[in-house]
C-alpha cells in the first residue's frame, strides 16, 4: 500500500480501547488533562449516565478554562434541548447541530414533509484534545457504547491516537464545524435555559443516585493506568485520514462521492493474501458481493463477522443480509455471526451481546476503522470518517482479540450438503450443528422476511 506515504501520512502512536469501561476512562481522562480545546463530533447523545458523565467533565473542563466545541448529529439524539443548552450557555463552551430537524413538529412530520434533507445524516465520531491526541471509532455517547448496564451490551471499538494524523482529524472537524448545515445550537433552541449551577447539580445527582462508581471505575481502569505508565505496548504506524464532504449529504442520494466507502473497498483490493471485516450491519449490496467474490477467486482468504438475526438491534436489516449471505459462502466467504445467547453477566443480571465494531483487517498488516458500517446507508446516504493505518502490531493485536473472541461469542455459519444454512456453535466440545437463524423469536424472523420483500435497501 504506496499510498501510507507523503506529509499527511506521518507515524502515530495508537492504542486500541476494545472495553466499553475503558473507552470510557480514555474519553474522561483526555477532557480531564485538556489544557487548551476540546472538539467531540458525535452521532447522537443520550441523558443517560454516560451522557451525564461526558457532561460534567466537559463542564469541568471549561470551568478551568478549555475551550469547547461539541458538535452533534440532530435525529437520534434523545438528550433534551433544554439539557444542551445548559452547557451551551458557558462562555466557554460552543455546541453546534448538524441538520436539525424543526422543532415545530415531531420527528416523523418532518421525515414526512422534508425527507429528503433529514433523512442525510452525519454519522461521524472523532473526540481531540489539545489538538494532539484523539479516539476514533464507533462509540457514540450512551450507555450501551461503554458498557453500562443496559437492554444490550454493544461490543464495540475505538482506537485512541497521538501524533500528526490528530491534525488531519482536527481539519475534518473544522470542516464538519463550518459547513452550511452546522447551526449554532441557540439557534435552534429558543426556549428557557436552566442557571449553569442548577444543571450542574441535577446531572452530579443523576450520576450520584446511578451508578458513582461507573465514574471511578473508568478512570481506574488498569488498562488506561498501564497505558499511562507504558506498562501496555503502545503501536506505531502510518495512517492516512479519509472523510466525507459534507456536500455529499446535499446531493441525490447515490450520486456521492463516496470518499470512505471508496476508501474502504480499495483497501480491500490490495489485499494479497486474506482480509477480515466486522461490521454490524452487512448489506453489501450487487457490487460489493461482486467484488467480495473476485478476491476469492484471486485467492484472498475473506472473513465476515457480523451480528445474527437475534443479537442485531436492527432486525429489519437482516432480511437485505441475508440475500447475499448464502450467495458469498457458495463463493467461499466465511462467516461468523454473533452469539445473542452469550450473553455477559453484570450484577448478577445476564445482558445480550450487539456487534457494533467497524474494522477491516488487510494482510495482518493494515487496519481500516472508523465510523461507517458495510451498508448501503454509510456508503450512500450518511457521512463518516474512516483511518487506514499500517501498522503490524496493532493488526496482530487486533486479530489476536477476535481469534479468541469468535469460539466464544460466535457461531460459523456453513451450508449444509442438502444445501441449507446451517450455525455451528464452535464455543461447545461437541460444535453443534443448528439448522435455522439461532435463538431468533418469530417476531424477529417475521420482521427480517417481511423486510427482505421490501424495496427498502438503499435506505439500511
Amino acid at each position: 500500500m504506496s499510498d501510507l506515504t507523503g506529509p499527511d501520512r506521518q507515524s502515530m502512536a495508537m492504542a486500541p480501547l476494545f472495553d466499553g469501561n475503558d473507552a470510557l476512562g480514555a474519553r474522561l481522562r483526555m477532557i480531564e488533562t485538556a489544557e487548551s480545546s476540546i472538539d467531540l463530533q458525535t452521532f447522537l447523545i443520550k441523558p443517560d449516565l454516560a451522557g451525564s458523565l461526558m457532561w460534567l467533565a466537559l463542564y469541568s473542563a471549561a470551568e478551568r478554562g478549555v475551550k469547547i466545541r461539541l458538535l452533534f448529529d440532530d435525529v437520534f439524539t434523545t438528550a433534551r434541548d433544554d439539557q444542551i443548552a445548559s452547557l451551551n450557555a458557558h462562555p466557554n463552551v460552543e455546541i453546534r447541530v448538524f441538520n436539525p430537524l424543526s422543532r415545530n413538529s415531531t420527528a416523523a412530520v418532518n421525515f414526512l414533509l422534508d425527507f429528503a434533507r433529514v433523512n442525510r445524516r452525519m454519522h461521524n465520531k472523532v473526540t481531540i484534545t489539545d489538538g494532539s491526541f484523539a479516539i476514533i471509532g464507533g462509540r457514540n455517547i450512551a450507555d450501551e457504547y461503554f458498557s453500562i448496564g443496559t437492554r444490550y451490551d454493544f461490543a464495540d471499538f475505538d482506537l485512541f491516537v497521538a501524533g500528526y494524523p490528530v491534525q488531519k482529524l482536527s481539519e475534518t472537524f473544522d470542516t464538519y464545524w463550518n459547513d452550511a448545515w452546522s447551526l449554532p445550537f441557540a439557534i435552534v433552541h429558543d426556549g428557557d435555559v436552566a442557571p449553569l449551577s442548577e444543571a450542574y447539580e441535577q446531572f452530579q445527582a443523576r450520576a450520584l443516585d446511578q451508578e458513582v462508581s461507573i465514574y471511578e471505575r473508568a478512570l481506574g481502569s488498569e488498562y488506561i493506568r498501564k497505558l499511562e505508565n507504558g506498562q501496555v505496548p503502545v503501536h506505531f504506524g502510518r495512517a492516512r485520514i479519509v472523510a466525507d464532504d459534507p456536500k455529499k449529504l446535499r446531493t441525490p442520494s447515490g450520486i456521492g462521492p463516496f470518499a470512505v466507502g471508496d476508501a474502504f473497498y480499495n483497501s480491500l483490493g490490495r489485499a494479497k493474501s486474506s482480509i477480515t471485516v466486522v461490521t454490524p450491519y452487512f448489506i453489501p449490496e450487487e457490487y460489493g458481493t461482486e467484488y467480495l467474490e473476485k478476491l476469492v477467486r484471486n485467492g484472498i482468504d475473506v472473513t465476515i463477522v457480523t451480528n445474527s438475526l437475534a443479537s442485531t438491534n436492527h432486525p429489519y436489516t437482516h432480511g437485505h443480509y441475508a440475500r447475499y449471505r448464502k450467495r458469498l459462502l457458495l463463493a467461499g466467504v466465511n462467516f461468523f455471526e454473533v452469539r445473542a445467547s452469550t450473553s455477559r453477566s453484570k450484577e448478577g443480571v445476564e445482558i445480550p451481546l450487539t456487534l457494533h465494531t467497524k474494522i477491516a483487517l488487510i494482510d495482518r498488516a493494515y487496519v481500516f476503522v472508523g465510523s461507517a458500517n458495510v451498508d448501503p446507508r454509510s456508503v450512500r446516504q450518511n457521512s463518516e470518517i474512516g483511518m487506514l493505518i499500517r501498522s503490524p502490531g496493532l493488526a496482530e493485536e487486533i486479530q489476536k482479540q477476535l481469534d479468541a473472541a469468535l469460539p466464544v461469542y460466535t457461531y460459523k455459519v456453513s451450508i449444509s450438503e442438502a444445501g441449507k444454512l446451517q450455525w455451528e456453535e464452535t464455543a461447545s466440545k461437541s460444535n453443534k450443528l443448528l439448522p435455522q437463524e439461532p435463538s431468533a423469536g418469530i417476531w424477529r424472523k417475521l420482521i427480517a422476511k417481511v423486510s427482505g420483500w421490501l424495496p427498502i435497501e438503499s435506505q439500511l
